[in-house]
């Protein structure tokens, strides 16, 4: 989990002052390690998710949204293609950073 992990890194490397997580799940987890670490967010850990899914603003967490209904037709779309013994072309999608509250920058 995004806790345990969190909790693990930031114990090893306390020095750590920026975390990009895949998901904004794992970076819910992130800001509940930091926090039971004594770990100020954002003034001692800035916190990025991805996904910008819903609840993710009540948690004035900063996140990169990408249009995830595209996404999965996108991908589902390659593996037909991989199945049909043709290569499939990249998938690329916009993506836009929301700046929220997790993110600051790091103490001098």
């Amino acid at each position: 989990s995004g806790e345990a992990l969190t909790r693990d890194l930031l114990t090893r490397h306390p020095q750590v002052t920026a975390l990009l997580c895949m998901s904004d799940v794992l970076a819910q987890g992130a800001l509940r390690a930091a926090a039971a670490l004594g770990r100020r967010v954002p003034e001692d850990l800035s916190v990025v998710g991805f996904d910008d899914l819903p609840g993710s603003e009540a948690l004035d967490l900063t996140t990169v949204w990408q249009p995830t209904g595209d996404k999965g037709e996108q991908v589902g779309q390659a593996m037909l293609t991989l199945l049909a013994g043709q290569p499939a072309a990249p998938v690329t999608l916009p993506t836009r950073l929301v700046v929220r509250g997790t993110t600051a920058p790091p103490a001098p």
